[in-house]
């Protein structure tokens, strides 16, 4: 089947989500409701579910009396249904969203996002990546016609031994050198409970907008920085766990991520002045990847999702 390497990647995005333990087993309860907020997979029902996603993550997430084994757990949970959510929205687009794993994450990527303290490198909190590629035919054509060199000047295999896995890795990290001034990239950190976690992506998204610091601390490595990709956000997206009568404007919560460059987001529908749903996303940071709107290139899929994007597991 042929497939371009962007959906190529999406998919291997998708697959690791229901990989692991944790999200399988809580598919099963959460695909019945998803079902139910939308039984006929119209596109602006699927969209809308970023106003749900709230509801749906509590469907598995009941217990009051949570060991730290259970809130890490939910934790992982809540990361993985924000990424399968946004990636069902970008179906057909060029922007592609990754928990941060060495396994799909290319190198020079991982390598501008880097804060250095002194000679220590340090890893951002940084749960999921979203990735916009430029409109360039290598990211259109088939994967298996694709043709680059790496640094050295040799050939990338396009397959590893006895053509059975293909080398993505190898092969996007050299369109990303490339293409490194034409690609954008969005940190999008997920926490399940807002109150806990507001001053973390303050601070990060603080450190990232910084041009100069006095200490010896750095944003990049190995030649690779977020100053020379097209675009960079940093955003943050919450359950919340907390009971929401406790958040209000005046909220230091609140108040704490109401400046990041990207956003801050919850699985709720928008409220001014506290947070927006996570569907908005997809229209504040997530756009550039179509000239079409995100409601038309979710329509364009929605026949194929029993075939071509079966692994989504909606059908």
């Amino acid at each position: 089947m042929q497939q371009n390497i962007i959906e190529y990647l999406r998919e291997q995005s998708i697959r690791q989500l229901f990989a692991t333990k944790g999200f399988k087993k809580a598919w099963r309860t959460w695909a019945a409701e998803i079902k139910g907020l939308a039984p006929l997979k119209t596109a602006y029902q699927l969209f809308n579910l970023g106003d749900s996603l709230r509801d749906i993550f509590y469907t598995t997430n009941t217990s009051k009396a949570r060991s730290q084994s259970d809130v890490s757990g939910g934790g992982a949970n809540w990361e993985a249904l924000v990424c399968w959510y946004l990636n069902l929205c970008l179906i057909g687009r060029r922007t592609v969203v990754i928990k941060h794993n060495v396994k799909l994450m290319p190198p020079c990527i991982n390598d501008a996002i880097t804060v250095n303290y002194g000679n220590f490198p340090s890893n951002t909190e940084s749960d999921l990546i979203a990735i916009t590629f430029p409109d360039k035919l290598d990211y259109f054509c088939d994967k298996d016609s694709i043709s680059i060199k790496d640094t050295n000047g040799d050939d990338i295999h396009k397959y590893k031994t006895n053509r059975s896995k293909y080398n993505i890795l190898e092969i996007l990290d050299a369109l990303c050198i490339r293409d490194f001034n034409d690609i954008e990239i969005h940190i999008i950190q997920c926490k399940t409970n807002w109150n806990d976690n507001a001053q973390i992506p303050m601070l990060w998204d603080a450190v990232y907008a910084a041009t100069n610091f006095r200490s010896g601390v750095s944003v990049g490595l190995n030649g690779y920085s977020i100053t020379d990709v097209k675009r960079f956000t940093y955003s943050f997206v919450t359950v919340p766990t907390v009971k929401l009568e406790k958040i209000k404007k005046t909220s230091l919560c609140v108040f704490r991520v109401m400046y990041l460059s990207g956003g801050n987001y919850w699985g709720l529908p928008s409220e001014a002045g506290i947070a927006n749903s996570v569907k908005e996303m997809l229209n504040r940071n997530l756009k550039t990847g179509s000239n079409d709107s995100h409601i038309t290139t979710i329509k364009a899929f929605i026949p194929e999702l029993g075939s071509t994007y079966n692994y989504f597991q909606l059908m």
